[in-house]
């Protein structure tokens, strides 16, 4: 079982332009509303891929029959914690020529510690020792920098995968995840320097483990992804896709590596299968066109190599 934990769920709202002209009035066509955040997308996927997944989130009390209805529509097992208010809306408008995105986004729902006290009982009772379990995303406001690590902490015997950004990701290294997966810039934020070239962000990555996380999964974008455990270091090129719509598929990245654990590869072997579902995730254009059969068929053409 897989459990995904999302803080800050958001209600995914995407629109298409043709040309967005910033001060004038811009007619939108295609408005579409689903479920989403980074734990909600990655459970998302999970599902479609037939894993036995689990999603445990916070909502906003308005938007708790809207996140439940997606749920349920895409068959995942969920535990909600609800809390005055609503999720943050977010809006991505994309242009039909260029295929550019611009992103509007908004804060979270205020999170308390009482709901932060429901959410940690509710992974102590749903959560088995050694299980898989994956913290994902940004913080909504009520939550210290270090609401990840305090989680953490109170379940040790977990196999902690971390799936974040900044000060929050810095506060759960000193826990000493399973897993974790920065992207280049977030990599950068971790290390406090920038990564010129791809020597660069191997090393910073193996420095890392060196500090006591397990693995390392560093996603490079269309120039592929890394796993390293400090000791042996294989990089995944990226899939060749038609389609330039990246948004989700670091989020489809990540279900692709725990579907792979969950099936008993490494992370070096499930390398593969994070890159095929990105690929899947850039070439459908959002989570919620991923197909298992199109993964599969870009799995058997994703290959990796020790560095």
């Amino acid at each position: 079982m897989i459990t995904t934990v999302c803080l800050n769920p958001a209600i995914d709202q995407s629109a298409e332009v043709d040309r967005l002209r910033p001060g004038e009035v811009n007619r939108l066509c295609n408005l579409r509303s689903e479920v989403g955040g980074k734990g909600v997308n990655v459970a998302i996927v999970l599902g479609r891929l037939q894993a036995d997944v689990r999603c445990v989130y916070c909502t906003g009390e308005t938007d708790a029959p809207f996140f439940a209805q997606g749920m349920e529509g895409e068959g995942i097992r969920f535990h909600a914690v609800s809390v005055p208010g609503s999720v943050r809306h977010n809006l991505k408008v994309i242009e039909t020529d260029s295929r550019l995105v611009t992103e509007l986004n908004q804060q979270g729902a205020q999170i308390d510690a009482q709901a932060l006290k429901q959410l940690e009982d509710l992974l102590r009772a749903h959560t088995e020792t050694g299980a898989c379990t994956a913290l994902c995303g940004s913080l909504p406001p009520g939550c210290g920098q270090d609401t990840y690590q305090t989680i953490m902490q109170g379940l040790l015997n977990r196999q902690w995968v971390v799936d974040t950004s900044g000060e929050a990701m810095r506060c759960a290294l000193s826990v000493k995840p399973f897993l974790i997966k920065p992207n280049r810039t977030e990599l950068e934020e971790i290390v406090g320097n920038k990564l010129a070239d791809s020597d660069a962000v191997k090393n910073a990555a193996v420095s890392l483990c060196k500090s006591g996380v397990k693995y390392i999964v560093v996603s490079l974008g269309e120039q592929g992804a890394l796993a390293t455990d400090g000791d042996k270091t294989v990089f995944a090129y990226a899939v060749p896709v038609t389609g330039n719509f990246a948004v989700g598929a670091g989020d489809a990245m990540l279900a692709g590596l725990l579907y792979g654990i969950s099936r008993g590869e490494t992370p070096f072997d499930s390398l593969r299968y994070g890159a095929a579902a990105g690929a899947a995730c850039v070439e459908g254009g959002s989570i919620h066109a991923f197909k298992k059969r199109r993964f599969e068929e870009l799995l058997l053409k994703t290959e990796t190599r020790e560095l």
